[in-house]
């Protein structure tokens, strides 16, 4: 069975400042709007998701639960180590999911969900904005072995 990735970016956020921390920052109205059109349009699509993984910063969070309402998800599940990461350890996460969840959705941040998006498919243009998505296709049974170019950008959604 093929394996698909929805890499998601959270939707836009407060400004960074000094009176909040970076983790409990929440989306404002335009990235909660612009969510939920995505989200109207994975619905109208049939989209599909097995297991949704987040980082544990609220706009992650957030954005999780809007694009969870959508897509029916089975499991979803908090993982710390999406916060600040790079590609390879957000690989790593991908690496690690159940074989038996075939449709995969990673709502992270910016530049680990770019980089991961240009390692998994030679596509190197890829710079993600706040709230966008990037369907990928994986041609392989096993999570495990996705790697570097191994995956197909089939959509960039906004």
């Amino acid at each position: 069975m093929a394996k698909e990735l929805l890499l998601v970016r959270h939707g836009i956020t407060e400004a960074p400042g000094f009176d909040k921390k970076d983790l409990k920052r929440d989306l404002i109205q335009p990235g909660i709007d612009q969510l939920e059109r995505l989200s109207k349009l994975l619905k109208a699509n049939g989209q599909v998701c097995d297991h949704m993984v987040y980082s544990p910063a609220n706009r992650c969070r957030q954005t999780a639960q809007i694009l969870s309402s959508a897509v029916g998800v089975s499991k979803s599940t908090v993982v710390n180590e999406i916060y600040q990461a790079g590609h390879g350890d957000l690989l790593q996460v991908l690496n690690n999911i159940d074989n038996g969840d075939a449709h995969v959705m990673m709502v992270g941040h910016n530049p680990g969900v770019s980089h991961l998006a240009a390692f998994l498919t030679g596509e190197d243009h890829l710079l993600f904005s706040p709230g966008m998505m990037v369907r990928i296709a994986f041609y392989l049974e096993e999570w495990q072995h996705i790697s570097k170019s191994s995956g197909v950008l089939v959509e960039v959604l906004q």
